[in-house]
């Protein structure tokens, strides 16, 4: 497939079975070696894929396929926001470690859109933003293991993906948006506490 046929696809839901079915999660290098993501030795080798990268190589990290999945829903003209989280040190620094997902609006109903987070792959609707945004943080927290670190959280809503970073310290360097995390802190709680944590 090209990227215009992907910008061909009908809805939401055609290109969330485009991509489920076709892009896996991980990361080509240049040299063209797919690595899965995690091991530190190899991520200084990552760079972010243009859209047309992550269907050619048919992989891409989170922040690769929200790229794809932006491009297509603003050829579309259909509203969306890119939220991205991560995690903070003691000093409260940002080091990254986090995720971005799309958010879209239709219908007056928001919808979380993702591929990349395995087990949370799926297209689902919730009546405001907030509890969107705190259930899909709060799946991430529980899938990944890192319910301990709710505390150490950032998040940049509509935080500018860019295809020409070079590397993972240019990709913790641009999250320097505004964080919500404070906005979102009970949405977060209550969804933990929803999955049994």
């Amino acid at each position: 497939m090209t990227i215009n046929d992907v910008l061909n696809l009908k809805t939401p839901d055609d290109l969330w079975h485009y991509m489920h079915e076709n892009i896996k999660y991980g990361w080509t290098n240049k040299k063209g070696e797919f690595r899965e993501h995690g091991d530190p030795r190899t991520f200084k080798e990552y760079y972010f894929h243009s859209p047309e990268e992550t269907i050619e190589r048919k992989s891409g990290l989170c922040g690769d396929q929200v790229l794809l999945e932006k491009m297509w829903f603003d050829y579309k003209k259909i509203k969306n926001h890119v939220v991205s989280f991560g995690f903070k040190n003691d000093d409260g620094k940002k080091i990254g470690g986090g995720h971005v997902f799309l958010v879209y609006i239709e219908d007056n109903k928001y919808y979380y859109f993702e591929n990349a987070l395995g087990p949370c792959a799926n297209i689902l609707g919730f009546d405001s933003f907030n509890e969107l945004v705190g259930t899909a943080i709060a799946a991430y927290l529980v899938v990944t293991n890192n319910t301990d670190k709710m505390d150490k959280l950032y998040i940049n809503i509509d935080y500018n993906l860019n295809a020409n970073n070079n590397s993972q310290q240019d990709f913790i360097e641009t999250l320097n948006a505004e964080d919500f995390y404070y906005n979102y802190k009970n949405e977060i709680q209550k969804s933990i506490k929803n999955f049994g944590y």
